[in-house]
């Protein structure tokens, strides 16, 4: 009986073990079916070849390239290409994402990407992987140009949109942007020049939405996205179509160009704030301006001629309104009869630069208002130009400024804070804001300075102003050598010092003629026009005691 029991155990658990033993053979043969199944759909994705790293890209495709501020209504329907960075992304579910796409500027448009049915020419791994890019990577695109259902608000070019078909990563991005384009775009923060550490939370974030603030020296630490900014962009357009304007200006005027040198033997105007360097077995200096080489222009045979170019200043001057190397706009002209010759064009060049660009740079002047906002630079009416003298402007601030410049001195150069409060009262009194100081005193002028006939306490030298801060120096200089001399030594200063002695030489050598000029620092002059909280956000790249690099 015992023995019968156990064989029937026996059976029953042999038929236990055979079916578990189907059951887990049935689960394998799922499970390899899923695996199968998923390989499948891997290899099956049909728009593999239309997305990915650009060297997997068809480089003989003849789809033609269209800018985008030349797309217009022709393009509709029609495939074109577009390489640009990728500002922004959102997926919208498994099957579409949009990317905005920037090719230069703020000239941005929207790009739609989404799954086809069959999979051809988009598929959902490409939408994904389109999700995935990291934003500021350079693409190239295939797309389709279409109209949104409604103006695309967020990009520049709101008109229409691009339905991509292709996609490829030509350089990505890193994972964390030490500045991100929100904040690049942004108002800086402090404008102090110490590092300060990269904020983690900038990457990634979108443009429309809120950014911190950066100080300026976090977007001068990264010049490659404080550069994308459109802000950024426009300062520099700006600044441009201002050295555009001062050379076409003179040109018609019959101002030869010339270009003087940047390295000279020795101080040359015989101050200390000068650059010096080694050079072979001697010394070198980087030229303060290029006075001295103007007024050989000059000497040379020439009637008028101007130049642009690189100036050094070694002052330990830490301010938004200094920096050791800037771009400066020169001119030197004979005089006929009288040194306001000089003056007027000066007066001239600056009055069309101004004019000129609320013509040519309107667009960008709008948008560095959308970021730094400001008053439209007040101009004078025309044939009503704001002249003083420094003796009246320190008058006006004695009766009607502040109580501490009650006591100012007609033979004291004015401070930084006394511009500005000068200028203050000149925009109150007559409306604008560019003018003229003229017959400043002979202690805050340079040896070169032609002192006044009627009065050797006074120069025939004057400053011009925006917005009550300095933008030019100039006056008639000194070009009888005997006169020349003279006026060195009352300067304290030896006229057969290096530097100096080769100057008066040139005097010496020729006659000649009476002449005059004046240099204009172009970063101030855009600062000061769109009343920038400083000139480190003009200059292409910066250079302050504090600053050597980028």
């Amino acid at each position: 009986m015992e023995e019968t029991t156990s064989k029937k155990g026996a059976k029953k658990a042999e038929a236990k073990a055979k079916k578990e033993a189907e059951k887990a053979r049935k689960a394998a043969e799922r499970e390899a079916a899923a695996a199968s199944s998923s390989t499948g759909a891997a290899a099956e994705d049909l728009a593999k070849d239309n997305y990915g790293d650009i060297k997997t890209a068809n480089q003989s495709s003849t789809v033609e390239y269209v800018p985008l501020r030349e797309l217009g209504e022709k393009h509709i329907g029609q495939t074109i290409e577009l390489r640009a960075w990728i500002q922004n992304s959102r997926m919208q579910g498994a099957k579409m994402a949009f990317v905005e796409l920037r090719e230069e500027g703020s000239w941005a448009i929207q790009g739609v990407v989404a799954a086809s049915a069959e999979g051809t020419p988009v598929s959902r791994q490409m939408v994904k992987w389109i999700g995935g890019v990291k934003l500021e990577s350079f693409v190239q695109v295939e797309a389709t140009v279409q109209k949104p259902l409604e103006p695309v608000k967020s990009c520049k070019v709101s008109d229409y949109e691009l339905h991509i078909t292709k996609l490829y990563l030509v350089a990505p991005a890193p994972e964390m942007l030490n500045l991100g384009l929100a904040t690049a775009n942004r108002v800086v923060g402090s404008l102090a020049e110490q590092d300060e550490t990269a904020d983690p939370n900038v990457e990634g974030l979108n443009i429309s939405e809120g950014a911190p603030v950066a100080s300026l020296a976090t977007h001068l630490n990264n010049p490659a996205m404080h550069k994308r900014a459109a802000v950024s962009q426009a300062i520099a357009d700006i600044r441009i179509a201002v050295e555009d304007l001062f050379g076409e200006y003179l040109r018609e005027r019959r101002f030869k160009k010339f270009h003087p040198p940047c390295l000279i033997g020795a101080a040359s105007e015989g101050g200390s704030n000068v650059f010096k360097l080694p050079y072979f077995d001697s010394e070198a200096y980087l030229a303060q301006s290029p006075q001295f080489y103007k007024q050989f222009e000059i000497a040379g045979g020439r009637k008028r001629v101007y130049c642009v170019g690189p100036v050094f200043r070694a002052e330990n001057s830490n301010t938004p309104r200094h920096m050791t190397e800037f771009i400066g706009l020169d001119l030197e002209m004979e005089i006929q009869k009288h040194y306001h010759e000089v003056l007027h064009m000066l007066e001239g060049v600056l009055l069309y630069i101004f004019r000129g660009l609320t013509v040519r740079c309107r667009e960008e002047i709008d948008l560095v208002r959308s970021v730094y906002p400001s008053e439209e630079f007040l101009l004078p009416e025309p044939g009503k130009e704001t002249r003083l003298t420094f003796a009246e402007g320190q008058a006006l601030l004695r009766s009607e400024g502040p109580p501490e410049y009650a006591e100012v001195k007609d033979d004291e150069d004015m401070s930084t804070p006394q511009e500005k409060a000068l200028g203050a009262l000149i925009k109150k009194k007559y409306n604008t804001d560019f003018y003229v100081l003229d017959k400043f005193p002979v202690d805050a002028r340079p040896f070169y300075a032609m002192p006044d006939p009627e009065n050797p306490k006074l120069t025939n030298a004057y400053d011009f102003f925006m917005r009550g801060q300095e933008i030019l120096s100039g006056g008639q200089r000194l070009h009888l050598p005997a006169e020349l001399e003279a006026h060195i030594r009352f300067k304290g200063l030896d006229p057969q010092q290096p530097g100096i002695k080769e100057y008066v030489d040139v005097f010496k050598s020729v006659g000649v003629p009476p002449h005059g000029g004046g240099g204009i620092g172009l970063d101030r002059v855009v600062a000061f026009y769109l009343n920038l909280p400083t000139v480190h956000l003009v200059s292409d790249y910066v250079r302050t005691p504090k600053r050597l690099s980028p």
